[in-house]
């Protein structure tokens, strides 16, 4: 699980480095303030369609094959972020991370949940690796981008992103297991769906776009693009520690109760930045939002009764859904709702869902 977790790990650099960079130096990019959120959510509703259609063409080539083509245009739009300084360009670059984000992440699950007696010690495994990668890529890239510019780094990163391709080719096979085609069809949201969606728009899309003007106003000591890029490679580091941890315990003794008391600590770290406490929250929520990256793969394979491509598929379309919406409305909730009540509100949403979609059956 090390190799397809270094795959899409690298392939990842660019976009996961572009959420702590572009808020703050998007003019060297050639997009207005409001053009962040619309393009750092873009890549998410295009994975609205891509999810779907992934799982259908991963389970007629299989993995493998998938995971080649989506490390080619991951390359390509790392590459395109710091090529032109264009909106236009820019908005290619993130359609074209989307559909490949969703043929790794789907791609990925399946080498994890192959053998489903250890599919949680898998996924694990899997984010261990992600996590590596990307907690060194992004103290690693804020730092480089302080020292050559922000533009320049993503050209860089372009060209290390080519070493995911190389880890795709080496990938063995896993057997194709085609089904029916019925065409693209929004999957009904059922009480995972649910909370994932719920997850995505505060956790994935309200809270990490606002993440590095939180830093910029509470951390001093250290630039803010370095604040926020610590942080986020916090997250990832949790997930090197308890991933394999956490898919262990859901192994053995379900997945659901941890999932119960990880949801507390992340609205208790909403509620933290509602009451001023900007670091100690946001360090709560990069830590348990991390940590159910492990754990939901394992909850939809206990409660899912379809394919295991359509039920992670149907789960990842609804979490990009709502990943999709937040940074849209994130902009506009930041400059005129004020931090007390927009985090106060965020921290209700996730309780009542927290309580319908894990605590209830």
């Amino acid at each position: 699980m090390a190799l397809p977790g270094l795959v899409i790990a690298v392939a990842m650099i660019g976009d996961t480095l572009l959420y702590a960079v572009l808020p703050l130096y998007h003019e060297a990019f050639g997009v207005s303030l409001a053009m962040v959120g619309v393009l750092l959510s873009l890549n998410r509703w295009v994975r609205l369609l891509a999810n779907s259609g992934a799982a259908a063409l991963g389970e007629r080539v299989g993995p493998k094959a998938m995971m080649v083509g989506a490390a080619v245009g991951s390359a390509v739009s790392t590459t395109l972020y710091g090529l032109v300084d264009s909106e236009a360009v820019q908005v290619v670059a993130r359609m074209m991370w989307g559909i490949s984000y969703a043929s790794l992440n789907l791609a990925t699950l399946s080498y994890a949940v192959s053998d489903r007696a250890n599919a949680g010690k898998r996924v694990g495994a899997s984010r261990a690796a992600i996590g590596v990668v990307q907690a060194m890529s992004l103290v690693g890239g804020a730092w480089v981008a302080l020292q050559i510019g922000p533009r320049p780094t993503f050209l860089l990163l372009g060209g290390l992103t080519v070493i995911s391709l190389v880890g795709a080719v080496l990938l063995p096979r896993l057997p194709r297991t085609p089904t029916e085609h019925r065409g693209f069809r929004l999957p009904v949201p059922h009480r995972l769906e649910a909370w994932g969606f719920l997850l995505g728009f505060t956790s994935d899309g309200v809270f990490l776009l606002t993440l590095a003007f939180l830093m910029k106003d509470s951390i001093t000591a250290v630039p803010p693009l370095l604040a926020t890029a610590i942080l986020l490679a916090l997250r990832w580091l949790v997930e090197v520690t308890t991933g394999p941890l956490g898919g262990w315990i859901g192994d053995r003794f379900g997945a659901g109760r941890v999932s119960i008391v990880n949801a507390v600590l992340l609205i208790a770290g909403f509620v933290l930045i509602a009451l001023d406490r900007e670091v100690l929250g946001a360090l709560a929520i990069v830590m348990t939002r991390g940590m159910f990256n492990t754990l939901v793969p394992v909850l939809v394979l206990e409660r899912s009764k379809a394919s295991v491509l359509s039920s992670q598929a149907s789960y990842s379309t609804w979490r990009d859904f709502g990943a999709a919406a937040g940074p849209l409305s994130a902009p506009w909730l930041f400059l005129n709702v004020p931090q007390t009540p927009l985090y106060a509100a965020l921290a209700a949403l996730l309780m009542l869902g927290a309580f319908f979609c894990l605590v209830r059956r």
